[in-house]
């Protein structure tokens, strides 16, 4: 492989810390006002790119384990937001690395769990909370 990979590493970070940036893919860009949460390098090799792509899906695993906290945040939506899905060049490669090891990873937390018992649970937990916010006054009833 003649790309080099980002380096491997944990994400306890300190709470004041910036967490996204500390992503190797995810710069801030003061032009933007926010977080470019798909910057790479130049892609040469096709082959490469998804190698570097499936690396950063890893460093994207590896944080959710480590901050747990910052689940349902929307981040991987706003990583997909900011991929160039029509560049045909071997920039491909790194979404679709990316992609397909996400897609692994996915399965592999479906073998530990009922998946469709866990969504009911997760549907129940937020209409709790929903009805909660609604008693104590924090959101209008959706039957209002």
């Amino acid at each position: 492989m003649s790309q080099t990979l980002p380096p491997r590493r944990f994400y306890r970070l300190k709470p004041h810390e910036n967490q996204a940036t500390q992503l190797p893919f995810v710069r801030y860009l003061p032009q933007r006002g926010q977080p470019h949460h798909w910057q790479m390098p130049p892609a040469d090799d096709y082959v490469d790119a998804c190698a570097y792509g499936r690396e950063c899906a890893a460093h994207l695993a590896q944080f959710f384990k480590d901050q747990p906290h910052r689940l349902n945040q929307g981040l991987l939506g706003k990583i997909a937001h900011d991929m160039d899905f029509k560049d045909p060049g071997h920039a491909r490669g790194y979404w679709v690395g990316f992609f397909s090891y996400a897609e692994q990873l996915m399965a592999l937390g479906a073998l530990r769990c009922d998946v469709y018992a866990h969504v009911d649970s997760v549907h129940a937990l937020q209409q709790a909370q929903t009805q909660k916010s609604e008693l104590e006054g924090k959101v209008p009833s959706r039957n209002s």
